[in-house]
């Protein structure tokens, strides 16, 4: 195992209903519960991805989920997928892994919520095939989403985005 990287989120305020992409490890939910004790939090893995075909939601979280997904094209379906679902206007989130190729990602992730309490979990991407970035997340939501916020720290990103109003699909 590798380090313990602190993660802060005890600012971080997401009203309305949540659209939570993978495993959030219950800090996602525990986010919103702090922000609104009325908050819907829904959970969409490909499982159940046929719910988002019948709701639209005020924000979407992906809380280490893209790292594990191969490659920029299989990432950029799933947010094309996910933008759909979320309304204009609204709000994406995202936390995940700074990877290189031929890189090994094995740590253990300390998040401070804002209720001061702490989640922690282990994540790993033990693939030295794959690669994740801030870079890479970036170039893939611009023309669907305007950058608002995104910092660096550790091994960690965290990019927030706001849906282009006046973006559509074709399809």
């Amino acid at each position: 195992m590798g380090k313990t990287i602190v993660l802060n989120l005890s600012h971080i305020n997401i009203k309305g209903d949540v659209l939570d992409v993978g495993e959030s490890f219950g800090v996602i939910y525990n986010i919103a519960k702090d922000i609104d004790d009325e908050v819907s939090v829904d959970y969409i893995e490909e499982e159940n991805s046929e719910l988002l075909k019948e709701r639209s939601y005020d924000n979407c979280t992906i809380f280490f989920a893209l790292s594990n997904i191969w490659g920029d094209y299989q990432r950029e379906k799933l947010l094309q997928k996910i933008s759909r679902s979320i309304k204009s206007g609204g709000s994406i989130y995202i936390w995940d892994i700074n990877k290189e190729i031929g890189k090994l990602f094995n740590n253990k992730i300390r998040v401070i919520l804002p209720s001061e309490k702490i989640k922690e979990f282990q994540f790993k991407n033990l693939n030295p095939m794959t690669s994740s970035s801030i870079e890479e997340t970036r170039k893939i939501l611009s023309g669907q989403f305007g950058i608002e916020e995104e910092k660096v720290w550790e091994d960690i990103y965290y990019i927030k985005a706001r849906k282009n109003e006046d973006f559509t699909y074709n399809n």
